[in-house]
Order: C-alpha cells, then structure tokens, then sequence
C-alpha cells in the first residue's frame, strides 16, 4: 500500500511539474516575424531582414520595423515618419522640438507588436528611410519605418525562434529553458559581445540581428586565419544605413564554438575597404560580429537581466 502511494505522489509530481512548464510556455505572448527578401548583387536573398509587423499608437496604418540588436536606439526614420507626422496631430504632438526636426524623441509611443504593447520612447532619426509616396500613405500594404533596437529588452528576457519565425519578451526566464547551458556576455551600450571560442582561442564578437546575411563577419586578415583564401561570395550594395560597402565571403575551415554549443560549416565575410573595421570592429575591441545566419536551426534566449545567452536546438 505504501509502495502504491508513493508511485501515485511521484507521477503527480511529474503531471504537475509538466502542466506547470506547459504554462509558462502557453503564457509567453509570442510575436511573429517576416523574413524579409532582397536581391543584392544580383543574388536573391530570401532571409535578408527580420521585419516586425508594428502598430504605432492609434494610427490605422499597418507598418514594420526591423529587429535589429546590432545598433543602440529604437528609432522611426524621419523620411519614412514625416508624411504620418503630418497627417495625425495626436502623433505630431509626440514628438519634442517638431518644428527643428532634428535628432529629436517621440515621447510615449505606443508600439504593438503581436498581442504585446511596448510603451517607449522613440528616437527619430532624420534623414534617413524612404519617403512614402501621398497616394500609398494610406493603402493596406505595411509600410517600413524603423528599427527595433536592443534598448527595448533592457532588464528583459528575449527569445528568438528562427525556425517558426516568432520572438517573446518575458520578465522570467520559462522553466523549459533552464536546464540550457549559458554563456556570459557582456553588454556594450545595449549590444550583446559575445565569448566565442574561434581555432582554439576566445575572441569578443558582437552578436547582430542586423546582419542577416552573414553568419560571421570580421577584417580581411582575420578571416583569413580562419578560412581559405577562395572568395566563394560576394555582395554589394547599401548594406549599412545606406552606406554602399561590398562584402567577400569564405569558407570557414577552423571550428567556431559557443560555450558547449559547436557550430557546422559556415562562412565568414570581410568588406573590401575595411569600413566595418574601422567604424565597428576596432572602436567596439572585438574580433568581428555573428548574424543570424549561425543561429537559423536555433531558438536563442537573450538574458538581459543576467547577461546570459543560451542556444536550444
């Protein structure tokens, strides 16, 4: 008899611990995005962007920003912006100093995202996006107007699911996440830098959602300690905020590890006129960035509060 109770306390355990994970899981409140194409350089490239579908406030309009963990600050581009700007006080009234226009917030923007609400700040950053033509200011078709940067996930747990294209912001880190293996990193104005250890050795890599694309990218000569010498790739265009940069991919020949986690075959790339090692690279002291292109078998888990970054397969 007491065999039979013990037996029955220990299968309510589990069904409890199960209904308990099933739970967290059910009560993240996921958010989808788009894998958004390009062509560049003649090439198709069916994975280039992660495009956020977006509501701003109480405009009608549906719009998208890109999740881009490799820049500072959440911001609407001002080419993009200024016509909505124009058409809503409500919005206009938003934003401070809107008669210079320049480098200025939009206070308490209202971003929804999936069934979430993110009330934040926006930075506008002028000059930049495309203008949106006045007869499609206001069709059905999404319009893209700006950046999700890591400053929205401050003290906040991300997960990242690249295989159903969908991410979640949590206050706790979900039960079914906890037995995965972390790796500490370090936090440089909002951007993650990563410990990979590349041929052997550690180096600091900047982990980028911007950079879609490329699975690794770095100086020509460091790439080149890592990879034959054989361009298999190339790509150009206004790759960076606008800026035309043409980019030379190899075939990486050494192993590349994170934490436990090793990763296959990859490709690493340089920019032929050394911009990123000059603008990015050496004022950051890393040895070169990671893009999504590493992770798209992957569900990632970004632990602002603890600083932790975990792969589950």
């Amino acid at each position: 008899m007491q065999k039979r109770v013990a037996v029955l306390a220990f299968l309510i355990l589990i069904f409890a611990n199960s209904i308990d994970v099933l739970s967290q899981e059910n009560s993240l409140k996921w958010i989808p995005f788009i894998w958004q194409s390009d062509t560049i350089s003649g090439k198709f490239v069916e994975k280039a962007y992660m495009y956020v579908p977006v509501k701003i406030d109480d405009l009608p309009e549906n719009f998208t920003m890109q999740l881009d963990l490799g820049t500072t600050d959440t911001q609407f581009y001002g080419n993009s912006v200024k016509p909505y700007i124009a058409a809503y006080p409500s919005f206009a009234k938003k934003l401070g100093s809107y008669e210079t226009y320049q480098n200025v917030i939009f206070n308490g923007i209202n971003l929804k995202m999936g069934s979430s609400n993110f009330l934040f700040d926006v930075w506008l950053r002028s000059g930049f996006g495309d203008t949106i033509p006045r007869d499609s200011l206001h069709s059905r078709t999404a319009k893209h107007i700006g950046t999700i940067a890591p400053d929205l996930f401050k003290d906040k747990i991300l997960i990242i699911d690249y295989k159903t294209a969908r991410f979640a912001v949590s206050e706790q880190l979900p039960a079914e996440f906890k037995s995965l293996s972390g790796v500490t990193f370090e936090i440089n104005n909002g951007m993650i830098i990563l410990p990979f250890k590349i041929n052997g050795v550690v180096h600091k890599l900047l982990f980028d959602t911007g950079s879609s694309p490329f699975a690794l990218a770095s100086s020509k000569s460091r790439a080149l300690e890592i990879a034959g010498p054989l361009i298999i790739d190339s790509l150009s265009g206004p790759l960076w905020w606008g800026q035309q940069i043409t980019f030379y991919g190899l075939n990486v020949n050494k192993s590349v590890e994170l934490g436990v986690y090793k990763f296959g075959k990859s490709k690493v790339y340089y920019d032929k006129d050394g911009l990123w090692e000059r603008d990015v690279f050496k004022p950051l002291n890393i040895w070169g960035l990671a893009g999504n292109g590493l992770f798209l078998d992957c569900v990632i888990i970004l632990d602002y509060k603890n600083k932790l970054f975990m792969i589950k397969n």
